[in-house]
């Protein structure tokens, strides 16, 4: 109690207890997140610096940037100053790019980046990017024998995954997870429980339609 006081804000979390962190304890918290592995953002981009997803750090959006119209200039020359992809998957490259460190992975019409700061360690960003690639082109492709890899139109038609994987890899600035088992494995886990909870409500429906008709 001395150094965490518990309040309730129920016009902000509907309810829910919050913790109010004193500064001190607050610094403390900061001081163990440079520890962490952090990257700026996570983008996916087509071959001519389109925007298909990306995701940036609080910090990034705050002071990097503050703007749409910022951040889409910065993809769009982070494009302009890689090779361009080729029909196969090349291996994770890095770059620096406006004194970013940006490591990537091409295949097709894709491109899969990470931002972080020119200190960061890049041998982990480097395991980032493979397990998001990774990830991707086993969602985007599913079983299929006959792909040629991963591609724009793959990537769109699976969106909501590829959206799922960018917050199940980076918490804000902070590398959560790298390894693509672990993170296939989630979004499936996902999937079997809004597959099994769409059943239950199509069930509960035809019940109710047949109680319906009987009265």
């Amino acid at each position: 109690r001395d150094h965490v006081d518990e309040v309730l804000d129920a016009s902000k979390t509907f309810g829910r207890r919050v913790l109010v962190i004193p500064a001190l304890a607050r610094a403390s918290l900061e001081a163990m997140s440079e520890n962490f592995n952090q990257v700026l953002a996570l983008l996916v981009l087509d071959s001519d610096g389109q925007r298909l997803a990306v995701k940036y750090s609080a910090l990034a959006r705050k002071e990097l940037f503050p703007t749409q119209k910022q951040q889409l200039a910065f993809e769009k020359r982070v494009v302009s100053k890689l090779p361009k992809p080729s029909a196969t998957s090349s291996e994770v490259d890095v770059a620096v790019i406006d004194d970013y460190t940006v490591l990537f992975q091409a295949c097709n019409d894709i491109v899969i980046c990470a931002v972080a700061a020119s200190e960061e360690n890049e041998l982990v960003v480097l395991q980032l990017v493979e397990g998001m690639y990774a990830s991707l082109s086993q969602v985007a492709q599913g079983s299929s024998f006959l792909s040629a890899g991963l591609t724009k139109q793959l990537v769109l038609d699976s969106l909501s995954d590829v959206f799922f994987i960018l917050d199940e890899v980076l918490d804000d600035s902070i590398i959560m997870e790298t390894d693509q088992e672990k993170i296939t494995a989630r979004i499936k886990m996902i999937d079997e429980t809004e597959a099994t909870n769409a059943a239950q409500a199509e069930q509960m429906f035809q019940k109710a339609t047949m109680s319906a008709k009987q009265k």
